[in-house]
């Protein structure tokens, strides 16, 4: 029972906070009242799928582990965003863009009308070129390493 209670107060702490060290988290544990151990909260972590990306503790959803890699960015003047793929996951990267980002899916806030896939690159198609840095924001949600690459436009 104490194994759902703390991984509830872990979840909740990762997503509402930005958690640089387990010691952070293991005081914020402390102020509710669980006084947890350091390698405690490691295997919890670890079992919670919650890791470190760019320097924050975040939660990794299973099902990612499935989506392909993206390998390269890229955003032109007029607005469209070109990811690469490994050869032959284009299609399924796309698939699960349009299934969770199109206007009509679960996220109405997205500004992205569809995507058009080849065997390793996927042109991602916008309503509106001002909105890049929103939709941007949204694929960081899903592939948060994307941050790293470069989203100057290009012509």
């Amino acid at each position: 029972m104490l194994d759902i209670i703390l991984d509830e107060h872990i979840i909740n702490i990762i997503r509402n906070n930005k958690i640089f060290e387990q010691r952070d988290l293991q005081k914020m544990l402390k102020d509710v009242g669980l006084n947890i151990p350091q390698a405690t909260i490691s295997r919890r972590l670890k079992k919670l799928n919650i890791v470190k990306i760019n320097g924050i503790y975040q939660s990794v959803e299973y099902n990612q582990s499935y989506l392909p890699i993206v390998l390269n960015l890229h955003i032109s003047d007029s607005g469209l965003i070109v990811m690469h793929t490994p050869p032959g996951q284009a299609n399924s990267l796309a698939y699960y863009i349009d299934r969770k980002y199109l206007n009509q899916g679960k996220n109405p806030s997205s500004n992205i009308i569809g995507t058009i896939a080849g065997d390793d690159t996927i042109l991602i198609i916008l309503k509106d070129k001002s909105e890049i840095k929103e939709t941007l924001e949204l694929l960081h949600s899903d592939f948060p390493y994307l941050a790293s690459f470069s989203t100057r436009p290009v012509n």
